[in-house]
């Protein structure tokens, strides 16, 4: 490198072009925060080799030499061209106005990223010539008219894409006047600038998901679930989502508040920073308490696309714009900073990290105070070596730092394979979640990439544990909820992980209140390299068994929360549930009947049978009966029975002094010829133990049952066996599952309730399916979120009380599987059918299972 004293000239060689021509794309136009614009040219090597040999004269005075290669350089792009400060391109000279009542041959329409001094454009497109007038529409469209064609099309050419005053500008033209085409060019740049959101949604995929996020965040606080009244300001018209995703997000809300609180007690009265990366229209600093405000600088930082959107909405919101009236800006091309030192809003792509250091300083930030950096589901769209070197800079940057992740996890089971798709078919991919599948790898990678201790809990603990009752009796009552499965699922599938590099003290605080906080945490010290124990179950074993899809004629049982049952050992009547229709989700009423000997299926609609859900039934007769489960949360059924053959309909039990609920659990018992019913909901948060007795035409008997009894709880299964009735597992009234195995012995005048006693691993579970094959109970899938992988197939004993979990596939071909809310029919004593199943997977979309078979005839001896 060269420098010419006397002169503002720096001459940089590089090796590659390649090489010089990205420092250009980086450097030229840049402002410093004094104001100063670096110009950065292509020079050809005679000129600097004369301009070297030239630097001795001018310390002897010969400074008309030094003018005249000045005078060449700043004329290589050609004779009548030059450069100005505030644009990118060289420039003809400037030219004559045309008359001002000259007809209009043709007008540019010029939409800048943001708005650009009128008398900058003037000024460049008058060079042209032929220029009658310029006219600001609104900061984002400007009409420059000319009485020539040919210089108009000469200025678009030249203009179209360029940047003036470091802000990119995009040019339409036309051929009409202004005054004749006016509103239908506005209607056009409006289009253009939806388009260009798209592309930039296409090229930064992950820009995209702020769209959908804040209106998310916007349905749940409107309901009450989180308290922001400044996240209705970034969106012009709000939705209303639905109650799993209103959870999803009160929940990372929830998340990233307790990061916050730790933060600011942990820094108690200091002044500290905050970082927010990728931002988006989040309202944090906003709705911080003025305490808070004065000690801390806050800093948003997204992609300038996405931050310009930020701050145009800022800027016209009243009740944004009182919190924020911006001092100071700083731009280098496209990328921006402003700020008014308490707030600033930076628009860069954070992987450029030059830039990022330098927009940073520009606003002050202070490598050397307390920071805390929020990436709320933005690294996991990087790819790994971009995400590692970002996690790099920051531990680079910042001596003192804290940096929280709100992210994904658990890729490989049926839920995780849903979300994964979701986002590929979005165009922004989740790029590091297969390196770093789990919570213990997430750490492992933080603690490793340098930060002193890493700390991790996933959002089932953050919710069961850290949240109180009174909080949870507070969201169930806002709206009806019954997916429990699917809550728990995405809780399992969402971390907030800590990476610290702060003084021990710090770090020790830290990591005991998270230990008061939580049941468990996952955490790693890099100084002692000791972890936390929190593996996954090796007790279940592996084995080579797989799913197959079970051939029908057109589709069936695309449903969950359903009941199916095996009439003359031939046809499985499937009735009730979820399901799709017409793409619409919703309860079913039709009836489908599959002929398992040849996948033949038959739909049944002549028939008066309401909406039925979680419920269960038993075949008498010519009759099945159905007994309770739910139309809404709020809506219960009393009993109903369907005759087989003509499909009449009739209701029984609707007395109101019968307990009516659903999510509960049923049998027939051949022996003593009862049916047993017992447990279930019988409000949104409040389950039973309750037991009842029914002949078999459905009608309660008078029973007595032993004072000893299992507790209350719903989605557990009832099998009968012999003259007992057994019941497995369950969802606790703590929305805990249990790996209880209950025997209910019906021939006694007081029926009693033993607890059986396993030997070996029984996953806790609920949601799933239990059948009994002479003297073993199979239990098969169900819904656990402590645990790292979905229950599998279970096989109990009844003799013995030997239990073995095995593990079992997540997939069937090419299709995921969630093994929950289905039902199995018995096609042999080492087969099961696989019928529905499945549910919602929070904003992923809904997944039902295919008919499938299991086949474990080598598991059964």
């Amino acid at each position: 490198m060269y420098k010419f004293r006397f002169l503002d000239y720096f001459i940089v060689r590089y090796k590659s072009c390649q090489f010089a021509a990205y420092a250009r794309e980086k450097l030229h136009a840049f402002q410093f925060p004094d104001g100063e614009i670096l110009s950065v040219q292509y020079y050809d090597e005679k000129i600097v080799n004369d301009l070297v040999n030239q630097t001795q004269i001018v310390k002897y005075g010969d400074t008309p030499g030094i003018g005249q290669l000045i005078h060449q350089m700043s004329n290589l792009q050609g004779i009548q061209e030059e450069y100005v400060d505030y644009c990118n391109v060289p420039l003809p000279p400037k030219q004559k106005y045309a008359s001002f009542d000259a007809s209009v041959a043709k007008t540019l329409h010029i939409i800048p990223q943001r708005p650009i001094s009128e008398d900058f454009i003037c000024d460049i497109f008058n060079r042209f010539g032929n220029l009658i007038d310029v006219r600001t529409i609104d900061p984002q469209l400007c009409h420059v008219m000319f009485s020539d064609e040919r210089s108009a099309d000469t200025a678009m050419e030249t203009m179209n894409g360029q940047e003036i005053a470091c802000v990119r500008i995009r040019i339409i033209g036309s051929d009409k006047s202004v005054a004749n085409r006016k509103r239908q060019k506005m209607e056009e740049a409006f289009r253009i600038n939806q388009r260009k959101s798209r592309k930039a949604r296409n090229d930064v995929a992950v820009q995209g998901t702020n769209d959908s996020s804040i209106l998310s965040k916007v349905s749940m606080a409107k309901l009450g679930y989180f308290d922001d009244l400044f996240l209705r300001e970034f969106v012009d018209k709000d939705v209303r989502r639905s109650p799993s995703i209103n959870r999803g997000y009160y929940i990372r809300m929830k998340a990233l508040e307790y990061a916050l609180n730790m933060f600011y007690s942990t820094y108690d009265q200091k002044a500290v920073q905050i970082v927010n990366l990728g931002a988006g229209f989040d309202a944090t600093w906003f709705r911080l308490d003025d305490d808070r405000k004065q000690r801390t600088h806050f800093i948003d930082i997204d992609f300038p696309e996405v931050m310009q959107r930020k701050l145009a909405l800022i800027e016209v919101r009243s009740r944004l714009k009182e919190q924020f009236e911006s001092m100071h800006t700083f731009s280098s091309l496209e990328n921006f900073a402003v700020t008014n030192e308490k707030y600033s809003l930076i628009g860069v792509d954070m992987r450029d990290s030059l830039t990022l250091n330098t927009l940073l300083q520009s606003v002050k930030v202070d490598e050397t105070k307390p920071t805390l950096l929020i990436s709320e589901v933005v690294l996991t769209y990087m790819g790994r070596s971009s995400c590692n070197r970002v996690i790099q800079w920051i531990l680079d940057f910042f001596q003192e730092c804290i940096l929280t992740t709100y992210e994904q996890v658990l890729p490989e089971d049926g839920f995780g394979q849903v979300m994964v798709a979701h986002f590929a078919k979005l165009g922004s991919p989740l790029k590091c979640i297969h390196q770093y599948p789990t919570s213990e790898s997430q750490v492992q990678r933080y603690t490793h990439l340098g930060f002193d201790f890493s700390v991790c809990v996933n959002m089932h603990n953050f919710y069961r544990n850290y949240l109180s009752t009174d909080e949870h009796n507070r969201i169930d009552a806002l709206e009806p909820f019954d997916e429990i499965e699917e809550w728990q699922s995405k809780c399992a599938h969402y971390i907030l992980l800590f990476g610290l590099r702060t003084t021990a003290n710090i770090s020790k605080q830290w990591f005991e209140q998270m230990d008061k906080d939580f049941r468990s945490i996952i955490y790693l010290k890099k100084d002692t390299l000791t972890s936390s124990n929190n593996q996954i179950n090796d007790e279940q074993v592996k084995v080579d068994v797989q799913f197959d899809i079970y051939p029908t004629t057109v589709t069936y049982a695309q449903r969950f929360g359903h009941q199916s049952i095996l009439i003359h050992e031939k046809f499985a009547w499937t009735m009730g549930g979820f399901g799709t229709v017409d793409g619409r989700h919703r309860r079913l009423k039709t009836i489908e009947v599959l002929n398992i000997d040849n996948g033949d299926i038959q739909r049944l609609d002549n028939h008066s049978l309401g909406e039925y859900v979680f419920h269960t039934c038993h075949t008498s007769d010519n009759f099945i009966l159905l007994f309770f489960g739910r139309k809404s949360p709020g809506i219960l059924n009393s009993c109903a029975s369907i005759d087989i053959n003509t499909l009449q309909v009739s209701n029984f039990n609707e007395d109101e002094k019968i307990l009516r609920r659903w999510r509960h659990c049923s049998c027939y018992i051949k022996e003593s010829n009862k049916i047993i019913i017992f447990g279930g909901c019988i409000s949104v948060s409040k389950s039973t133990n309750d037991t009842l007795c029914l002949q078999t035409n459905g009608e309660l008997t008078s029973t007595q049952f032993s004072e000893i009894k299992p507790s209350n709880r719903n989605s557990a299964r009832l099998n009968a066996y012999k003259h007992f009735a057994v019941l497995s597992c369950g969802l606790l009234e703590s929305n805990e599952p249990t790996n209880e195995i209950w025997l209910l012995d019906t021939t006694k005048d007081v029926m009693n309730w033993t607890l059986f006693q396993t030997n070996g691993t029984v996953i806790p579970r609920y949601s799933h399916s239990a059948d009994i094959i002479d003297d073993t109970l199979w239990l098969l899938g169900g819904m656990n979120a402590n645990e790292r992988r979905p229950p599998g197939l279970c096989k109990i004993n009844l003799i013995t009380g030997e239990a073995v979990e095995y593990i079992i596939p997540t997939m069937c071909g090419d299709q995921p599987i969630i093994l929950y809310n289905h039902q199995t029919v018995l096609l042999n004593k080492a087969t099961f059918l696989i019928l529905g199943g499945g549910g919602n997977c929070f904003s992923f979309g809904a997944h039902i299972n295919q008919p499938m078979t299991l086949k474990f005839d080598h598991l059964v001896n």
